[in-house]
C-alpha cells in the first residue's frame, strides 16, 4: 500500500482548519451570548442562553472529534510510511543478497571450470606418459607447474564455495 504523505498532511490541515472555523463560531456565539445577557432583560433570555450553551457544547464536541480525526490520520499516515520504508529497505536487502549470491555463484562456477580444465590437461599428459613413458622429460616441467596450478585452483574453488555458502546466509 502506497501512502501519499503530502495528501494525508493536506487532509490533516483541512480538518484542523475546520476545527479552527468552529472555534471562531464558538467565540462569536459566546460574544453574542454576553451581548444578549448584557443588553436584553426579558424572561426568555435564560432560555436563549441555554440554547446557545447547547450549541457551544455541540461545537466543542465537533472540534474535539475533528482534532482527534486529524491526529489519527496523521499517526496512521506516519505508521504506513514507516512500514513502506521498512518494506523497501527489506526489498533492497533481498536484492543485494541476490546479487552477492549471483556473483559468488559465478566465481565458484569459474573456479570449478578452471580446475576441471587443469585436471583434464593433467589427465591428457598422464595418458600420454602411459603410452610413451620416455616423454617424461618433455612433460616434467609442465606437469610440475600443472600440479601447483591444480592445488591453487582447488584452494580457489574451496574458497569460492565458502564465499557462496556465506552469501546464501
Amino acid at each position: 500500500m502506497y501512502i501519499n504523505i503530502s495528501a494525508a498532511n493536506n487532509q490533516v490541515s483541512q480538518l484542523q482548519g475546520y476545527a479552527d472555523k468552529l472555534q471562531q463560531a464558538k467565540s462569536q456565539l459566546n460574544t453574542y451570548k454576553s451581548s444578549l445577557a448584557a443588553n436584553w432583560q426579558g424572561r426568555e433570555v435564560p432560555y436563549m442562553t441555554r440554547g446557545i450553551d447547547r450549541a457551544i457544547a455541540q461545537i466543542d464536541a465537533a472540534m474535539r472529534e475533528l482534532r482527534e480525526i486529524a491526529k489519527d490520520v496523521s499517526l496512521a499516515a506516519a505508521s504506513i510510511k514507516r512500514e513502506e520504508d521498512a518494506a523497501a529497505a527489506a526489498a533492497r536487502a533481498r536484492a543485494a543478497k541476490e546479487q552477492r549470491i549471483a556473483a559468488a555463484q559465478t566465481a565458484y562456477n569459474t573456479a570449478c571450470d578452471d580446475l576441471a580444465k587443469l585436471n583434464m590437461r593433467r589427465d591428457e599428459i598422464m595418458k600420454a606418459l602411459k603410452k610413451r613413458p620416455e616423454l617424461i622429460r618433455k612433460y616434467k616441467d609442465e606437469l610440475g607447474d600443472l600440479i601447483k596450478s591444480i592445488e591453487a585452483a582447488e584452494k580457489k574453488c574451496n574458497s569460492c564455495k565458502n564465499a557462496l555458502t556465506a552469501a546464501r546466509r
